[in-house]
């Protein structure tokens, strides 16, 4: 009998996450103000941050709410949130999404970020998410755009995913409907917001090589050659050359859900 995947851990990413994953100048207010809004959040809002990382959402997040709270398996991300976080009502802890160290009803919004598809046991996570909200609580279903870059077609997550790993958590097809296919009720049409990122074609190649994405994590070193190449040829196709830099159009987006009627 096969065991069951654990839940992913991000130790391994703390020292480049920021500098990977991070906004451009400006758009993490944008994605802040993005989230406040779809979730009609204000200064009396108890938020709580399902993988809350560094604080990347959590941080610009913290100036809109009374407390956002967060939890995450990974020490070493929790040890830079700490760095940096200073003042702000953000207060995390290191707990598993299946087993929330909340008490029943105490949050006005749950908020998870390109999470679901990290924790094998998502529907206890989506349980103890309902567990959680107050009544009319809203489940904040958002993530970045995956394309790498978005208008640019070429997505580096897709093709890890072509080497035929699925994810150990909310499959890979229902990422952006899985709420309401269990039962949860639409209640914020997708909101979004587009930026541009500015990078060179042979950064990205670069970052599949170190596996900095959790997408690379499961390939074999044979698996994970084809998708270099891959990747390389499909810029190549895109751009004509790897170290000039372009211009890529992206974005954020988020949906928001109250519990299933009982």
């Amino acid at each position: 009998m096969n065991a069951e995947p654990e839940s992913v851990s991000f130790d391994r990413a703390a020292e480049f996450y920021d500098a990977t994953r991070g906004f451009p100048p400006g758009v993490e207010a944008r994605v802040a103000a993005l989230v406040a809004s779809a979730g009609a959040l204000g200064t009396s809002s108890r938020v709580l941050e399902i993988g809350i990382g560094t604080g990347r959402i959590a941080v610009p997040l913290a100036q809109y709410v009374r407390q956002v709270a967060g939890v995450d398996l990974s020490a070493a991300m929790l040890a830079q949130l700490a760095a940096k976080r200073g003042a702000s009502c953000i207060d995390p802890v290191r707990a598993d999404a299946s087993r929330l160290p909340f008490a029943d009803a105490c949050f006005d919004a749950v908020l998870g970020v390109h999470v679901f598809h990290l924790i094998p046991r998502w529907r206890e996570a989506l349980a103890e998410v309902a567990r959680v909200l107050r009544p009319d609580g809203l489940l904040l279903h958002a993530a970045d755009d995956q394309s790498a870059g978005g208008s640019s077609g070429v997505s580096p997550h897709r093709i890890a995913a072509d080497q035929g790993l699925e994810n150990v958590g909310v499959p890979r097809a229902r990422l952006e409907t899985f709420p309401e296919e269990e039962g949860w009720r639409s209640a914020v049409p997708v909101q979004r917001i587009r930026f541009t990122r500015t990078l060179e074609p042979q950064q990205l190649i670069d970052r599949m090589e170190r596996r900095y994405w959790s997408a690379t994590w499961r390939l074999s070193d044979e698996q994970l050659a084809l998708a270099v190449a891959k990747l390389r040829s499909e810029l190549l196709a895109r751009y004509g050359a790897l170290d000039r830099a372009v211009e890529i159009q992206t974005g954020f987006w988020v949906r928001g859900y109250r519990k299933p009627a009982r």
